[in-house]
C-alpha cells in the first residue's frame, strides 16, 4: 500500500473520496443499499488492518474496485449455502411429513384390517361384496341365500362395529 495511506488522517480522505464511488458499483452488482454499503465498509476495514503487509502491484482505485467484487462474490457464495442448507432442511421436513403420513396411512389401514377381522365370518363376508366387490344388495342376497333385510342389517352392523374399533384406535392412530 502507498506509504502515504498508512496515516489515519490521509486514509479517512481516500476513504471520503472512494466511498460513494465504490457503493454505486456494489449496488450495481447486488440492487441492495444496504448490502452495498456494508461489502465497502469491509472493504475498507480490511485494506486498514492489513496496510502494512498489503504490496499493491495495480492502481490504487483499481485495487479497491477488485476487492469490492470479490467481496460481493464471496457474500453471495455464502448466502447460496445457507440457501442451499435451508432447502435442503425444507426437502427433510417435507420428506419427514410424507413419511409421516405414510405411516399413518399404513397405521389406519392397518386398524380397518384388524377391525374387518373382528367381524364374524359370514358379516364380515357380506360387508366385502357390498363395500369392496360393489354388489347391491339383492345381488348378495342371491348370491348367500339369504334375504335382502338380512344383508342389510349385517352391513349396518358391520359399519357400527368398525366405527366402534377405530374409535377406540383413534388416539393412537392420531
Amino acid at each position: 500500500m502507498p506509504p502515504e495511506l498508512t496515516n489515519k488522517a490521509v486514509f479517512k480522505a481516500f476513504y471520503a473520496e472512494n466511498y460513494n464511488l465504490l457503493v454505486n458499483y456494489a449496488y450495481t452488482k447486488t440492487k441492495d443499499w444496504e448490502l452495498s454499503n456494508e461489502i465497502v465498509q469491509n472493504v475498507f476495514v480490511k485494506i486498514w488492518m492489513r496496510r502494512d503487509d498489503t504490496d499493491i502491484k495495480v492502481s490504487l482505485r483499481n485495487y479497491l474496485f477488485t476487492m469490492v467484487k470479490n467481496a460481493i462474490s464471496d457474500h453471495y457464495r455464502r448466502t447460496s449455502k445457507i440457501t442451499d442448507l435451508e432447502q435442503v432442511d425444507g426437502q427433510a421436513v417435507e420428506d419427514n411429513e410424507y413419511d409421516l403420513n405414510v405411516q399413518k396411512d399404513l397405521a389406519i389401514r392397518l386398524a380397518i384390517k384388524e377391525a374387518l377381522e373382528s367381524l364374524k365370518p359370514k358379516r364380515k363376508q357380506i360387508f366385502e361384496l357390498s363395500k369392496f366387490e360393489g354388489l347391491t344388495y339383492a345381488e348378495i342376497a342371491k348370491y348367500i341365500n339369504i334375504s335382502e333385510r338380512a344383508v342389510e342389517d349385517n352391513v349396518a352392523k358391520a359399519v357400527i362395529q368398525i366405527r366402534e374399533i377405530l374409535n377406540k384406535k383413534k388416539n393412537e392412530l392420531f
